[in-house]
Order: structure tokens, then C-alpha cells, then sequence
């Protein structure tokens, strides 16, 4: 091909070249006004041709001195200094034109002899890519089933507000695990963003900020302008959130029923928000739903005390069934012609430094972290093992019963009855000296894994027992339905039974019901002559109390009741 380079000045051939490269440049004489620039960037900047360009500056350009300024910062820096500015990356602003994002190099422009005489500047329009970049950002602040923002967002929003005083609600669902491992994860999801369009509006309604947090948790933030009393308008999103979920929700062709318990902590603009109050909204909220469903706490100094104290338990937990630092003791029960008819084995935990530790505390330990699994089947261990050796007891009164607590948790594994029938083979006693005691709360939460567990245990002759009677969630449908055995009145019903004519009543109720649907009666807790002469009167079968043994060592036990001369 014939060239025409001969035909062309340097000027024409330099104009080439600037109007070729895939870069906007321009430079500028040390006033900061225009000398020059090619094609690409007079059409960015909307000026038709060189010429009108050149001996303008920059305010020529863009509308506001704010536009114009940081650009003539960054030429006057790079004039002065003598040295580059290099991957300024900055916002192109020109009116009637679309925003585009920049990535500019400068450098000074200067004589041999090495006199600054202007800047020299490229730019690369990199608006795709910052546009991706903040898509991304964006993404990764809004939670993408639900649409809100996630965990990540709302500490921003929180570590960046100005507030006086402010409070942090942290909510999670009750029984929505339920629903998801029932109905199946779509439906759970379905159910998560219709619960998110719930809490949207109840946040919208206190000028608060929501998010998903992950999983089933959410969070509200709500600031105030003045340092005040915040209780009660907190309290106000937590009751009006409760309210939400306090009625049946149909998803597709099923109706399900959830509840949440929701933890909460005061705030000023002085506290470390992200790292404390997060903590001590989830220790508000952990307490609240121990205390049972659909339920809000505050969170207080005596929480964290707990909290310190459960952490402390569940570091030594973990090693206590390895050094034999848990036990079991037996409290005998009777009828009512004071004949020893069972057993209760009750878990006991001595610690060297801590000394003994209340099952009341350690347990809701090993639930939460999932240790019951393992200390559950040691108590089925030890107990059948105890079991084993009161083989002259058991031929001497063959309807003697030991009876074990199971965990709700432990009910979560399928193979329960499987793993207590194994044990029961192994040492070979029959599954009628053995009675699983199980709480109301269990059959409320995990109601066709326990009624397929309590079936499989009854065909092994396995006795079960509601523990606590009276006091958690149990519908009569529930005692005619399910597999049951018998029922135990709660203490709380019992101690001083003569002088509360309400919880007499309530116990009369009780023993007539059971009556009805064939199942035995254990009263708890009898401490004194005059509530074991009522609990006759009403004629409750069995007993278990003080008035007659406390809970005592297997050894014990032994001495008494199995290896008598």
C-alpha cells in the first residue's frame, strides 16, 4: 500500500497519533489553562474542537468550582512538586453528559534544562469497571433472599451514625428449624422473606434500621436525638415484632406457627456498637428464649456475668466425662403404701476448683453446645449398668422402674431408641424396668420426631413419662395420642399442697385426668406429712420427694433397698 506519510507535517502526524491511543490526554501550561488534547477527550468534555478548548481552564469545563478545584489540587501538586501523580481515580461530572469514572496519570512537563513549563495528563475511562466494583459492593451489603441489609451492612450503618443514644434488637425466629426440616428449605426461604416483609414494615413504622444477620436472625437499630429514657420505646418495636408473628402464616398449601425471642441493649455514641453491642443483644436474646418462647429480654450487667460463667462451664465440660467428674445419684420413689417401685437417676457433676456444679446450670450448657449428645448416652451407660446390678431388686419387685431424663435435644437424633435398646441388649435386661422421662416443651418442639421415637421405645416395653406436668406446652390431644406411660406433677404444684386451694384443685384435675386416659401419676418434690396425706385424698399412686429419700449415691441405693441381709 502506497504511503502518504510524506504528504503529512509533524503536526498532522502527531494529531494522528493523540487522536489513535486508546487514552484521553490533554495538557495544560503552568496557569493551569488548556494547550491541548485529542479527540477522545473534547468529545468526553463536550467541546466540539480544539480551538475552543485551548486557553480555557478547568471551570470552563464543570459546572461547580467543587468539580473543577480537586483536578487544579492535583496539577498544582504535580507543577510544584516535579514529580508524577500517578492512578488518581476520580469522577468525570460534565453537564448533559453521562457520569463516567476516570483512572488519570499526570506528570510535569519540562524544558532540558529542567524548568517545569505545564502538565501533561491521561486518563482511561474505567467507568465499567467501577460500576461492576460497586454492584459488588452492593451485593455483598444487602442479603439476597430477603432483600435487606445483612450483617456486614448494618455495622457500617451503625459504626457511621452520630447518635446521642440509640438501641440494637436482635431476633431470632422460634421453631422455624422445624418448619425447614419439615416442609423443606424452599418453603423455610418462602417463609423468611414474608417474616422480612413483616419486621420491614414494624421498622419502618419506628424509623429503625433492619437486616438479616443470617439464617433466622434479624436486627432492628433504631437512634435517638436525645440522651433518654429508651425502655419503653424499645420495648414498643419488640412487642409490635411479636405481634407480627402472633398469628398462623399459610405458605403454599401449609399453615405454620412461629414466635421469636428477641434480645435487647441500650446504646450510646460512645460504645465500641459493632463488637459490644452485638454481644449484648445476643446474650439478651439467648436468655430470653431459655425463658420460652416469643419472649424479650434486656440485656444487663448480670447476663454477662452468666454469659463468663457458662463459657467458663463449657471449657471444663468438655473434659468432665473423661475424668469421671460426672456421677449419678438415684432418688427412690413409692406408692402409696410406701413400697419402693423405681428409681430417678439424676446427673451430678463435681468439679476439683468449681466444687459441685447444678445441673441447672451445666445443662443448658451441653444443649447449646452440643455436648448432650455425648453426656446423654453416658447417663444411659451408667444407669443401665447401675441397672445390671440390682438384679435381685428387679426379680424381687418386678415392676421396679429406673427412670432417666432425655434431653429435647437428644430427641433430635433419629436413633435414640435404637442406641438405648443396644445398650439395654448388651447388658440383657428387659425394657420394662427402664422409663424415659421426657419435658412438655419436647413434644411442643419436636412433636413427630418424639412420637416416632416414643413409639420405637414401646415396643421395646420402654415406659415413657412427661417430667414437670403442668408446667410447659402440652395439649390434651398430645396425652391421648401419643405412646405415654405416665405423668409427673411438678413440684411447683406440690410444696405446701394443703394451703392452696388453686393447686389443689389443679392436682385433682390432673390425677383424674390421667385416670381416665390409663396412665400413672408420680407426684414431685413431697416434702412434708400434710401434702402426702392430700396427694392420698386425692389419690395420686406414686411419689418421689424428701419426706421420703433424697437423691443418694448408687452405693447408697445398694445398701438400702438391693443388697439387704
Amino acid at each position: 500500500m502506497p504511503s502518504n506519510k510524506d504528504q503529512l507535517t509533524p503536526e498532522q502526524l502527531l494529531r494522528i497519533v493523540l487522536d489513535t491511543i486508546p487514552l484521553r490526554v490533554f495538557w495544560k501550561d503552568v496557569d493551569l489553562n488548556y494547550l491541548g488534547a485529542n479527540q477522545k477527550l473534547l468529545d468526553d468534555i463536550g467541546f466540539k474542537n480544539l480551538e475552543s478548548l485551548v486557553g480555557q481552564s478547568d471551570y470552563a469545563i464543570f459546572d461547580t468550582q467543587e468539580e473543577a478545584e480537586p483536578k487544579r489540587d492535583d496539577d498544582r501538586e504535580v507543577i510544584n512538586s516535579g514529580k508524577a501523580k500517578l492512578d488518581i481515580e476520580e469522577a468525570l461530572v460534565i453537564p448533559g453528559k453521562p457520569t463516567k469514572w476516570l483512572r488519570t496519570n499526570k506528570a510535569p512537563m519540562q524544558t532540558e534544562d529542567g524548568v517545569t513549563i505545564g502538565v501533561l495528563g491521561t486518563y482511561q475511562d474505567i467507568t465499567a469497571e467501577v460500576e461492576y466494583r460497586q454492584q459488588i459492593e452492593r451485593q455483598a451489603l444487602i442479603d439476597p433472599l430477603t432483600g435487606l441489609e445483612n450483617r456486614r451492612s448494618i455495622q457500617n450503618t451503625i459504626a457511621q451514625h452520630d447518635y446521642t443514644s440509640a438501641g440494637l434488637l436482635f431476633i431470632d425466629l422460634d421453631r422455624f428449624k422445624q418448619v425447614n426440616d419439615t416442609l423443606g428449605h424452599s418453603i423455610g426461604d418462602e417463609l423468611l422473606k414474608l417474616v422480612a416483609g413483616y419486621f420491614q414494615r414494624v421498622a419502618d413504622k419506628h424509623g429503625a434500621s433492619l437486616a438479616r444477620l443470617g439464617g433466622d436472625e434479624f436486627s432492628i437499630f433504631k437512634t435517638f436525638e436525645h440522651k433518654q429514657p429508651l425502655k419503653t420505646k424499645l420495648e414498643a418495636i419488640a412487642k409490635d415484632i411479636l405481634e407480627t408473628l402472633n398469628r398462623p402464616i399459610r405458605l403454599e398449601h401449609n399453615i405454620v406457627t412461629i414466635g421469636a425471642s428477641i434480645g435487647i441493649t441500650e446504646l450510646d455514641g460512645y460504645s465500641n456498637v459493632t463488637k459490644d453491642g452485638f454481644t449484648e443483644a445476643d446474650l439478651a436474646m439467648y436468655s430470653a428464649k431459655r425463658d420460652g418462647l416469643n419472649k424479650y429480654q434486656f440485656f444487663s450487667e448480670t447476663l454477662r456475668v452468666s454469659a463468663k460463667r457458662q463459657h467458663q462451664l463449657h471449657a471444663y465440660l468438655h473434659r468432665a466425662v473423661a475424668l469421671k467428674e460426672l456421677y449419678l445419684v438415684y432418688q427412690p420413689q413409692f406408692d402409696q403404701n410406701q413400697r419402693l417401685i423405681g428409681a430417678e437417676a439424676l446427673i451430678r457433676w463435681r468439679h476439683p476448683d468449681l466444687g459441685e456444679v447444678s445441673p441447672a446450670d451445666f445443662i443448658p450448657v451441653a444443649e447449646e453446645s452440643g455436648m448432650i449428645h455425648e453426656i446423654g448416652e453416658w447417663v444411659i451407660r451408667e444407669a443401665l449398668d447401675a441397672l445390671k446390678n440390682w438384679q435381685s431388686l428387679l426379680s424381687a419387685s418386678p415392676d421396679f422402674k429406673l427412670a432417666i431424663n432425655v434431653s429435647s435435644c437428644q430427641f433430635e437424633n433419629k436413633y435414640l431408641a435404637e442406641y438405648i435398646k443396644n445398650q439395654l441388649e448388651q447388658r440383657e435386661l428387659s425394657g420394662r424396668h427402664l422409663e424415659v422421662e421426657i419435658t412438655e416443651s419436647l413434644l411442643f418442639k419436636y412433636k413427630e420426631m418424639a412420637t416416632t421415637t416414643m413409639v420405637k421405645l414401646k415396643d421395646s416395653a420402654i415406659s415413657v413419662a412427661i417430667d414437670d406436668f403442668g408446667t410447659g406446652y402440652s395439649s390434651l390431644s398430645y396425652l391421648a395420642t401419643l405412646p405415654l406411660n405416665k405423668l409427673k406433677i411438678d413440684r411447683s404444684f406440690i410444696t405446701d399442697l394443703h394451703n392452696n386451694p388453686t393447686n389443689m384443685k389443679l392436682v385433682e384435675t390432673l390425677v383424674n385426668l390421667a385416670a381416665s386416659l390409663g396412665l400413672r401419676v408420680t407426684a414431685e418434690g413431697v416434702e412434708t406429712n400434710e401434702e402426702l396425706v392430700e396427694l392420698k385424698r386425692l389419690n395420686c399412686q406414686e411419689y418421689q420427694g424428701f419426706l421420703f429419700a433424697k437423691p443418694i449415691s448408687q452405693q447408697q441405693f445398694e445398701n438400702t433397698y438391693v443388697f439387704i441381709e
